[in-house]
């Protein structure tokens, strides 16, 4: 019998010739399947990953059309050639010395970063994985040069932090191109958005954070003038009382959206930076307002920047590819061709990857991801250095961290301190494992027992941060003197800031109430030879992506770990990009003895596992944990 498979619009279908009982069940196996009345036939994602499938489903039988046999042989060849460009780490750049001939000089020191712009003139959309330090934003904007799209209409989505202090001042940099950052306040940005569609620039690029693109969805009944979302909700809006035999007609409608003119523009390529915030929860079940923008937004080419694409879990990389455009059939359908999956009463229950798949999912990592770990790219580096500290509680912490752990409450100088739910207790113990705590009405603030806090203070005086001014505060040329403290909670950070301005050191801190042109100007002031600002606090999740910090900067103290591994590794980045300079990087973690810390850093060295595992050791890299006993 013969099974003829042809392209037609953008889809796989399938015919045969013939039929015998066991065919049904055998295009159900292949997956992404729909039997299409109108094609008379059974239709499948366009990929290889499909071809291949039904390659061993069908055997001989297979007979491929024309069309689909001339994009397969063109995939597979543009398969190889990417294979190429990620082990080989330099390349020929055809279009970037004449463009951009700045940005091409500086990439003779990084000629990783040229074999990733040819990666991606190749690819067309890809995500770059590249661990963080490498240099991904100018390494992107050589990628749109390479690409042949340099003219034409860019939109960046960034986090706030990174707007002006790193993509302004790089494209400036590297490029010269006309650029327009959003700034804060409605009437601001809409002022920048009507400069930028006016301005008649042959290259422009707009860059915004991820809110600027948020957009909602709902189910509007026009009869009725009523939002089945809001009848869900038991809100007070009825509808009209003779439409009730009638019933509703919903239609799914836009909501609500933020600025529409911007993700209806026609954009030559969007690129969106740490996509891991955007894409590694995206599910069906799970799409923020702002990945639901981008998903209806259209461009040339779409470029995605992680250096922690996975949160830990191989199958978070489908958001990312989803949006890339990777044809998988849908969520459901790539789950079930790569990762291994529970069906129970209740639903299904993804797990990690299949080991049988494994192969043919390292195929599509191969064809839209791009990774180098520092090792690979630039061996002449140093490797930093993760610094394992364990302090001891005190008795009074003790009591009450173990009041708590036992019973879920503990007696706080004010009150009882009680936690809701698991998750809550683990956050509590989180922060519990900081010092003791009191707690005035409903604000809960660390009080005056704190190890950690205590070695911090002492760690930095050994290093010649004591408040006191002195002339040796200034280093030898190349000599980092600055340093970063960073923790996940802002009362910890706040708790670090009176303890270190009471001893007159005065500090830069970074968290999600210090916005717009206050923190550029705090980066601007740590990264600058400034005598009087030595350390910079930074909260884990609003100061621990896209920014650089490493101008003067080595050591990294980090206060806490979150319960995602990448978080960390992100954090790390901040002080890791070379800024110039070749000398070793450190991060102390500093742990309390016997609390939940221990756990939380075993389940994050699970994680990394995990993670290296796919980015790397599938390639044949071999990645280690640099670990140092503490001081």
């Amino acid at each position: 019998m013969k099974i003829k498979i042809g392209m037609e619009r953008g889809r796989v279908v399938l015919r045969s010739e013939g039929w015998r009982p066991s065919l049904p069940n055998e295009c159900k196996s292949i997956p992404g399947y729909n039997f299409s009345k109108t094609k008379d036939g059974w239709t499948y994602p366009l990929s290889m990953a499909t071809l291949r499938q039904m390659r061993v489903v069908f055997g001989t039988e297979l007979k491929v059309g024309p069309d689909l046999l001339a994009w397969a042989r063109a995939e597979r060849a543009k398969e190889k050639r990417l294979k190429g460009y990620a082990a080989h780490h330099d390349a020929v750049l055809q279009r970037v010395p004449n463009i951009a001939p700045v940005l091409a000089k500086a990439m003779e020191d990084r000629k990783y970063q040229r074999s990733a712009a040819r990666f991606a003139a190749v690819s067309g959309s890809y995500l770059l994985a590249d661990e963080p330090g490498l240099g991904k934003t100018a390494t992107n904007l050589a990628g749109i040069i390479e690409s042949g799209l340099w003219e034409g209409s860019h939109l960046v989505v960034a986090p706030k932090t990174s707007l002006e202090s790193t993509w302004g001042r790089q494209i400036d940099l590297w490029t010269g191109a006309t650029r327009f950052v959003m700034p804060d306040g409605q009437a601001a940005r809409s002022k920048m958005w009507a400069a930028f569609y006016v301005d008649d620039s042959p290259t422009k690029f707009l860059v915004i954070n991820p809110t600027m693109i948020r957009r909602l969805y709902g189910h509007w009944c026009k009869r009725c003038d009523i939002w089945e979302e809001d009848i869900k909700a038991k809100k007070l809006i009825a509808p009209k009382e003779h439409h009730l035999e009638k019933g509703h007609k919903f239609a799914r409608t836009i909501r609500t959206e933020a600025y529409p003119d911007i993700i209806n523009y026609k954009w030559t390529t969007i690129t969106v930076d740490e996509s891991h915030e955007m894409f590694a929860a995206y599910s069906p079940a799970n799409i923020t307002q702002s990945t639901q923008g981008l998903l209806d937004m259209k461009a040339t080419a779409k470029f995605a920047l992680t250096g922690t694409p996975l949160r830990g879990q191989e199958r978070k990389i489908w958001g990312t590819l989803d949006w890339l455009g990777l044809e998988t059939g849908g969520y459901w359908a790539f789950m079930e061709s790569y990762m291994e999956i529970a069906k129970g009463f209740f639903g299904s229950e993804v797990y990690g990857l299949d080991p049988a798949k494994a192969k043919e999912f390292h195929r599509v990592m191969d064809r839209y991801v791009l990774r180098r770990t520092r090792s690979e790219a630039r061996p002449d580096l140093p490797m930093g250095q993760r610094v394992d500290v364990m302090v001891e509680m005190s008795a009074k912490h003790a009591k009450q961290y173990r009041e708590f752990e036992a019973n879920g409450e503990a007696e706080l100088e004010s009150g009882n301190l009680f936690g809701k739910g698991l998750l809550s207790e683990m956050t509590r113990l989180k922060q519990l494992a900081y010092g003791t705590w009191t707690q005035w009405g409903a604000k809960m603030t660390p009080g005056g027992d704190s190890p950690k806090a205590e070695f911090l203070l002492e760690w930095l005086a050994s290093r010649g941060v004591t408040g006191k001014k002195t002339r040796d505060w200034m280093p030898e040329p190349g000599v980092a003197y600055k340093y970063v403290v960073a923790s996940q909670l802002t009362e910890v950070l706040d708790d670090l800031e009176k303890r270190l301005n009471d001893k007159g050191i005065p500090t830069l801190k970074i968290t999600g109430a210090v916005t717009g042109a206050k923190r550029t100007a705090a980066i601007s002031k740590f990264q600058s030879k400034d005598e009087q600002y030595r350390v910079m606090l930074i909260q884990t999740q609003t100061g621990g992506v896209a920014i650089d910090l490493d101008a003067w900067c080595d050591e990294m103290m980090i206060m806490d770990e979150t319960f995602i591994a990448d978080d960390q590794v992100q954090l790390e980045g901040r002080t890791n990009n070379r800024s110039g300079r070749v000398s070793p990087r450190l991060w102390w973690y500093v742990r309390t003895a016997e609390t939940i810390e221990q756990k939380i850093a075993e389940a994050n060295y699970a994680q990394h596992v995990t993670e290296h595992n796919l980015l790397d050791g599938r390639r044949g890299v071999k990645v280690a944990l640099h670990l140092l006993k503490g001081e």
